[in-house]
């Protein structure tokens, strides 16, 4: 019969449209998991590039300060292979008029907890003190507690912050470590050799 053509339907049956609901869900989840992960790697990447830059920073400071030490003045005197995660010194100011070195005030650089701390007249009534850093890792990177050298450096159970003598030669480790948000924590290490001017 001529009449009784069928129709067809438009739009989508309740199970189509389930369907393409259940697909374009996956297609999200997918989606927001690639975007987390990249946040969570740009987010550790760039506290590990700010410790980087503190750690720097902060090894620089340490750097200049004793570059311009007194040799004979500089205490105590850690010869290689032994460390110490302190060291007091002076520097020279000038000359005076009869041709001998003015010194500075003695000065301190060490390690106090967590923290690297300088001073200026340490122990005295007219002391300064200022904490450069305060997350300084217990032991420098590879290295634990157990009388070995974990990290083949030729030191055995070094702090966070050593510095070793050689001659003229002072080497100065410097290691920190702040904890993330996902419970991991970022270590930085940084190492310099300056060599004593006067």
């Amino acid at each position: 019969m001529i009449g009784t053509a069928h129709k067809r339907r438009a739009g989508f049956t309740l199970i189509e449209a389930l369907i393409a609901l259940a697909l374009l869900s996956i297609v999200v989840v997918k989606i927001t998991m690639v975007l987390n992960a990249a946040s969570k790697a740009n987010s550790k990447e760039s506290a590990a590039m700010a410790l980087e830059d503190q750690a720097r920073r902060v090894l620089d400071q340490i750097a200049y300060a004793i570059m311009s030490a007194d040799r004979d003045a500089l205490f105590p005197d850690p010869q290689s292979p032994a460390y110490t995660t302190e060291v007091d010194y002076e520097f020279s100011l000038g000359v005076d008029e009869n041709g001998d070195v003015i010194w500075s005030d003695p000065e301190h650089i060490g390690l106090d907890g967590s923290k690297v701390v300088w001073k200026q007249n340490p122990d005295m009534p007219a002391e300064r003190k200022v904490a450069w850093c305060n997350v300084v890792r217990p032991f420098l990177q590879g290295e634990i507690d157990n009388s070995l050298d974990d990290n083949d450096n030729g030191l055995t159970d070094e702090q966070g912050l050593s510095f070793t003598l050689f001659k003229d030669a002072v080497t100065i480790r410097l290691c920190l470590e702040r904890p993330n948000k996902d419970g991991t924590a970022t270590t930085e290490a940084v190492e310099t050799v300056v060599t004593i001017r006067n």
